[in-house]
C-alpha cells in the first residue's frame, strides 16, 4: 500500500512516497522556516497541497532534543519517532536477527532507548532516558540541582565542557589524536556505566548505539568497554555495535510499523 511520508530533519522536511516494503521514490526537501510545531504543520500543509495529496501523512518525529518539546509535537494523526521507526528497520532487516531481546540507543542531544523483544511476533518498545536521575546522592541532598542522565551521555556533556558540538570537537580529534582524547575517554566511562545498568536490567543479546554520536563510536568505545566490564565484574558482556546509517531505513521501519 502506498504511503506519503514526511521526515523531519535539522531545518527541513523530507518527504517521500512508499510504495513497498523495498521501493520508495523521494518527492523533496523542503527548507522550514522555523523551529516550533506551528513552523513544520504549516510547511507540511503546503507540500500536501503542492502534492494535491488526499491521504494523512505519515510523520515521522525527530530524536528529542533537536527541536524544543518536539517529542510532544501533534503533526499528523499518523507519526512515529525516529528511534521506533530505526528499531523497527533493524528489527526486521537488520542487526537484530535472532530471538530474543535486543536494545537500540540513539543518541544525539538526547537520549533515547528502544526495547526490541524477538519471539515468534516483535514488540518495541521506546523510552527517554533525558530526566533518568544518576547522581542519588545529590537527589536528596539537593533535588533542584539534581544530575541526569542527558549530562552525561549526549550531546550536553560535549557543550557543557567545550562549548562545542561531540561532532566538532571529534573532527578536531582526527586532526590531533591526542587534543580532545581525554574528553571522549570521559564520554566513554560514562556510556560504559549506562551500558552496564541497561545490561543489569535487560539482559539484552545485543546493544546497538544509533544517532549523531554513533558516528564518533570509535573514539570512546575502548573506554565504555573497559567502564562496562569493571561494573559488570567476571561476566561477559553482550555485543556493543554502532549501526551504519543505512539509506532510508528510518523511512522504510516507520512504514513497516504501520
Amino acid at each position: 500500500m502506498k504511503k506519503l511520508v514526511f521526515q523531519i530533519l535539522s531545518g527541513e522536511i523530507k518527504a517521500v512516497l512508499v510504495e513497498d516494503s523495498n521501493k520508495i521514490v523521494v518527492l523533496g526537501v523542503f527548507p522550514v522556516k522555523g523551529k516550533s510545531q506551528t513552523a513544520f504543520k504549516d510547511e507540511i500543509s503546503r507540500i500536501i497541497k503542492e502534492l494535491k495529496s488526499k491521504q494523512e501523512p505519515l510523520v515521522i518525529l525527530p530524536e528529542p532534543g533537536l527541536y524544543p518539546n518536539c517529542q510532544n509535537w501533534k503533526l499528523s494523526k499518523n507519526q512515529t519517532s525516529s528511534c521506533l521507526a530505526r528499531a523497527s528497520f533493524e528489527a526486521s532487516r537488520g542487526a537484530f536477527k535472532k530471538q530474543g531481546t535486543y536494545l537500540l540507543l540513539e543518541l544525539g542531544d538526547s537520549v533515547s532507548l528502544a526495547v526490541i523483544r524477538k519471539t515468534k511476533q516483535v514488540n518495541i518498545t521506546e523510552h527517554s532516558l533525558d530526566r533518568l536521575v544518576v547522581d542519588f546522592r545529590e537527589a536528596i541532598s539537593e533535588p533542584h540541582n539534581s544530575r541526569y542522565l542527558q549530562d552525561f551521555c549526549s550531546n550536553h556533556f560535549f557543550v557543557k565542557k567545550t562549548g562545542k558540538s561531540a561532532l566538532t570537537s571529534y573532527s578536531k580529534l582526527q586532526d590531533d589524536q591526542i587534543d580532545g582524547a581525554e574528553l571522549f575517554v570521559e564520554y566513554g566511562a560514562n556510556m560504559g556505566a549506562l551500558l552496564a545498568n541497561l545490561d543489569t536490567l535487560y539482559e539484552p543479546n545485543c546493544i546497538a548505539i544509533s544517532g549523531s554520536l554513533a558516528t564518533t563510536f570509535d573514539a570512546w568505545n575502548h573506554a565504555m568497554g573497559k567502564m562496562r566490564n569493571k561494573h559488570r565484574g567476571k561476566k561477559p558482556a553482550c555485543r556493543a555495535m554502532s549501526l551504519k546509517d543505512k539509506s532510508n531505513s528510518i523511512i522504510l521501519g516507520a512504514y513497516k510499523l504501520q
